[in-house]
């Protein structure tokens, strides 16, 4: 019996086997069939889109020489009276009209004995004069005055970034950039892998004035002590140091909140502008990309309609990228610039990525 039950195990192996084997194969044919039959779906790749790159007109050495020679023959603008200005009043022949340290107010204006407040703000002195004298004119026959400056807070520069007080600062006698970064502090400092290091970047440092990036190489100027790229600062003039160790992105434009953000690997252009609250609708189709700073920029044109719909590649951002949502269709660098100076100037004022926390202004003001 037991001899019986061996001998047709042997012989039922073979044939579940290879009914097993059949059925398995018979499957196989059925899927694969299926799948013959199936519809396809086509995978259609998101087309790359092209990266324009916008033309930034260059300064010829030539030109850079003739325009520096400018800079420096340049003179002084006429000075204007502004808030915080302190003034001595003397009225001849009436001492008792006598006013000492006149402060003129945040909206311009002074108080002057017999006529009250008057508004002497954005008047050179000779038209103040006159203007107080006009209005004297009223009580004294023929007044004479003299309105002496004891403290000019109007004619100022103002200096940002990597320094050791950044803020605004008044110019003297023929203040010229070296002479601003040392009424800062000089370059501030940092530590690296143990060492103090100093933090400036003086490639990608700049100077605008009246919404133009003036051609001076603050290498040569600060540390080559080259007069000619050391030029004089005149009023209203912004100097902007930018950090060696920084990694940040700008969002500027037409976005709900203007802002800076810390670079991560792998940032795109979408995540940025997230980080901005989006886009205002007035925005234009095309975001500009400025990279290498304002100085020595390379600027790329993206369209951005085409990357919201799929139809283009997310642009990847670089550290120190700018970006820059326009209005309107804005195409030469001149022009972005000067929409991006007055935004920028307030966001390193406020909270600079660089390091600043604040405004600095010069104690002895």
């Amino acid at each position: 019996m037991c001899m019986l039950l061996i001998t047709q195990t042997k012989i039922l192996k073979p044939i579940i086997y290879l009914v097993l084997q059949t059925a398995f194969t018979v499957l196989i044919a059925l899927l694969i069939g299926c799948q013959s039959d199936a519809p396809k779906i086509p995978l259609t790749p998101i087309p790359e889109q092209t990266f324009e790159e916008v033309r930034v007109k260059r300064l010829s050495p030539e030109e850079t020489y003739r325009k520096l020679k400018e800079l420096q023959a340049a003179k002084p603008s006429d000075y204007h009276i502004a808030s915080g200005d302190r003034f001595d009043l003397n009225v001849y022949d009436n001492p008792e009209l006598t006013a000492k340290g006149l402060v003129v107010t945040p909206d311009g204006y002074i108080s002057v004995t017999l006529i009250g407040p008057i508004k002497i703000g954005d008047l050179t002195i000779i038209e103040a004069s006159q203007l107080i004298e006009e209005k004297l004119s009223k009580y004294i026959r023929f007044p004479k005055i003299s309105l002496s400056p004891t403290w000019i807070h109007g004619t100022t520069f103002t200096i940002a970034g990597k320094v050791v007080r950044p803020g605004r600062y008044p110019i003297g006698n023929n203040t010229r950039i070296t002479d601003a970064v040392a009424l800062a502090g000089g370059f501030g400092v940092g530590e690296f892998q143990g060492d103090t290091v100093e933090m400036a970047d003086l490639r990608s440092a700049y100077i605008s004035r009246n919404g133009e990036i003036l051609p001076v190489n603050f290498i040569k100027a600060i540390r080559e002590g080259d007069r000619l790229n050391n030029i004089p600062v005149r009023n209203n003039d912004y100097i902007y140091i930018p950090s060696s160790m920084n990694a940040s992105i700008y969002v500027l434009g037409e976005v709900n909140k203007p802002t800076y953000l810390g670079y991560k690997d792998d940032m795109t252009l979408l995540q940025a502008l997230a980080f901005a609250q989006g886009w205002k609708d007035t925005h234009s189709e095309n975001v500009f990309i400025i990279r290498g700073g304002l100085s020595h920029p390379k600027v790329y044109k993206v369209n951005l309609d085409k990357i919201k719909y799929g139809e283009g590649y997310d642009f990847p951002l670089h550290p120190n990228d700018i970006v820059y949502l326009p209005k309107g269709g804005l195409s030469k660098y001149n022009e972005i610039v000067q929409k991006l100076l007055p935004t920028l100037e307030a966001l390193n004022l406020l909270a600079g990525p660089f390091g600043n926390t604040g405004i600095s202004i010069n104690p002895s003001q």
